[in-house]
């Protein structure tokens, strides 16, 4: 626990570094562009975000009965990564790259499988099974009953 605020404090530095790495290498025009672009992809990722995770839901739900989990986070891996893109840097560029990956994951299954009626658990069925007996109360002349 005592690692994550020593990461915060190290990783402007580490972009900043990374920058200037790169304007050395590139140039500093070359490097401002790459910056800007990214900065204009995040902003139009985030912007388009809401219809895209719509699409996604609907899609991920008619599959059927297995469904990838990295592929219900979708929506949320892509807006951390328009939010990524958005920063300024290179190792949030690399991040954001690494969340737009399409990674398959673990499967999991929406519905169970029943045999039959006995294989059903209980909170899934509709049927209550119980005795009752109606008790008929007296009412007042001047009371309706509703």
């Amino acid at each position: 626990m005592r690692a994550l605020p020593l990461l915060l404090l190290i990783y402007p530095f580490a972009e900043i570094a990374a920058l200037v790495a790169l304007a050395d290498h590139i140039g500093g025009l070359a490097v401002f562009l790459l910056v800007l672009l990214s900065s204009l992809l995040g902003l139009w990722m985030l912007r388009n975000q809401k219809l895209g995770a719509l699409l996604t839901l609907g899609s991920v739900m008619r599959q059927g009965d297995k469904v990838s989990l990295y592929s219900l986070l979708w929506p949320l891996r892509y807006a951390l990564a328009g939010l990524l893109f958005l920063l300024p840097g290179l190792l949030s560029d690399i991040a954001a790259i690494l969340l737009l990956l399409p990674l398959k994951g673990p499967d999991i299954q929406l519905r169970t499988p029943s045999a039959g009626p006995s294989a059903a658990p209980a909170g899934n069925s509709d049927i209550i099974e119980g005795e009752y007996s109606r008790v008929d109360e007296q009412t007042p002349p001047g009371r309706r009953i509703q």
